[in-house]
């Protein structure tokens, strides 16, 4: 994702990079703690905006900007994990009972 930020020359960049070697359920694990911390950021401004009659539409624009990059990580990484099953099929469940021995 590239984003040209307003009236400045900078790019905001926000990639997930899966390593080539990791068990597709540890990406499966990533993506869920990706989602937790987009719901954390959620909660946050929630509550900020329950305590405070004033709205930082910046602060309200960079924290929705965060939740949307975290929920594209986030979905990125889940899509990395599932085309790592389809293409060791049904080799990982022996590979995954393996670990738990």
């Amino acid at each position: 994702m590239k984003e040209n930020a307003p009236g400045a020359w900078l790019t905001l960049n926000a990639s997930y990079f899966a390593a080539p070697v990791l068990n597709p359920l540890r990406l499966l694990d990533d993506a869920q703690t990706l989602i937790e911390n987009a719901h954390g950021v959620v909660q946050v401004m929630r509550d900020a905006l329950q305590l405070s009659p004033y709205v930082d539409n910046r602060a309200l624009a960079h924290a929705l900007k965060a939740v949307e990059i975290l929920m594209e990580m986030s979905a990125g990484c889940a899509e990395v994990a599932h085309v790592r099953f389809v293409s060791i099929g049904d080799g990982w469940i022996d590979a995954y009972q393996s670990m738990d021995t």
